[in-house]
């Protein structure tokens, strides 16, 4: 899907997105605040703020208004505001797209997007990787969660459905995200692989190369 229809769809999807991101996401989003290790004070930003739950937990986490939430859907948005005004928390939000963040370089600690970069085009990821790179500080980390590859017939199903019929799976697939980590400057770290009621995720924490590896 294209950015204006992924904006489109989740839009529309959004009072629904709670349930499922509950049911198969949950696990891995917990996980990666865990990864994440925020300390209070630190600057971080979420791309991709989805239903607003993860995010609140990052603003507890900074204990500061130096966290903030980037997302393209306005209803997803929407979401988190309400989340985090149930939980009496403060975050700034504003709506972005992930291949152009409106950040200065070096702006933030830690970087965490759950469930984004499956959505984009194919030329896209590594477009909004340099853009990660761009924003973090030299030794800051960027924690990802995507979908991970299914069993065989789950995963032959599922991209069937991605390639005919995007909407029915939410334009989400399967990514592997090493090689475009690799390729626009990041060193992973830990990588692992999350399975909640048979959905396979996975989890990357990931740092800025550093000079010497660079040359390398």
């Amino acid at each position: 899907m294209t950015n204006r229809k992924l904006e489109r769809y989740y839009d529309a999807v959004a009072p629904l997105y709670g349930f499922w991101a509950e049911l198969t996401e949950s696990r891995a989003a917990r996980r990666a605040l865990e990864v994440a290790r925020v300390q209070a004070g630190e600057s971080v930003l979420e791309v991709g703020v989805g239903n607003g739950e993860c995010f609140s937990r990052l603003v507890t986490a900074a204990k500061g208004r130096r966290c903030v939430g980037v997302d393209l859907s306005e209803g997803m948005l929407c979401r988190t505001r309400r989340w985090l005004q149930a939980e009496g928390r403060e975050g700034l939000l504003c709506r972005g797209d992930a291949c152009h963040l409106p950040f200065p370089a070096g702006a933030f600690d830690a970087i965490v997007s759950c469930y984004m970069l499956d959505l984009l085009p194919e030329g896209d990821i590594e477009t909004a990787l340099r853009e990660f790179l761009r924003v973090a500080k030299p030794d800051g980390r960027l924690v990802l969660v995507v979908m991970g590859r299914q069993n065989r017939v789950l995963n032959s199903i599922w991209m069937w459905a991605f390639n005919h019929a995007p909407a029915l799976v939410g334009g989400c697939r399967p990514v592997a995200l090493a090689p475009a980590l690799a390729a626009t400057g990041w060193r992973i770290e830990v990588e692992e692989e999350i399975c909640q009621n048979g959905f396979r995720s996975e989890l990357i924490l990931a740092r800025p190369l550093r000079l010497e590896e660079q040359a390398a």
